[in-house]
């Protein structure tokens, strides 16, 4: 699977690692809900320091970035041409303030949104996913972006651990 991306994101790539990226999703999709389940329910607006997002909107901005790299992933895969464009990730957290939904709906929708996107990886060649695109004006391939979906959760988790909890 060739791996190509823009330097900024090699870290969440290498938190992956060589593993096999079907099985890290996969594997994923109920640790992920896990952690999420165990919020307590009064950590959800925590902010660690004045100006930093609170826990939703860490969770949000997990959520927003997998369903937009799973979006270039699948346009990358048919086959597009266009550059995809680039996100705020700021401009969305200031947004996402605005989301009614409940801290247990955040957490069902990831479960949901990681299955769909799954069923959409699962689906894909091998072919398919060495396709190259661009995205935010830089090179990405389909299996990139997959990897990028896995790395920036556990970036967040791990961050999540280290200042929130």
């Amino acid at each position: 699977m060739k791996l190509t991306h823009a330097p900024f994101y090699q870290n969440y790539v290498s938190l992956v690692g060589k593993n096999d990226i079907c099985i890290v999703l996969s594997q994923q999709a109920n640790t992920i809900e896990a952690f999420l389940q165990s919020i307590p329910q009064e950590k959800w607006l925590y902010r660690y320091q004045a100006g930093k997002w609170s826990v939703a909107q860490v969770i949000r901005h997990c959520l927003d970035t997998e369903r937009i790299m799973a979006f270039r992933a699948l346009s990358i895969s048919r086959g597009e041409q266009v550059s995809l464009p680039g996100f705020s990730e700021n401009d969305y957290a200031y947004q996402s303030t605005k989301s009614n939904q409940t801290y247990q709906e955040l957490s069902q929708e990831f479960y949901f949104l990681r299955k769909s996107n799954l069923y959409l990886i699962n689906s894909l060649t091998e072919e398919l996913m060495d396709r190259q695109g661009v995205a935010d004006g830089k090179p990405v391939t389909v299996a990139s972006l997959c990897y990028i979906i896995a790395g920036h959760w556990l970036h967040h988790i791990n961050v999540l651990n280290k200042r929130y909890f």
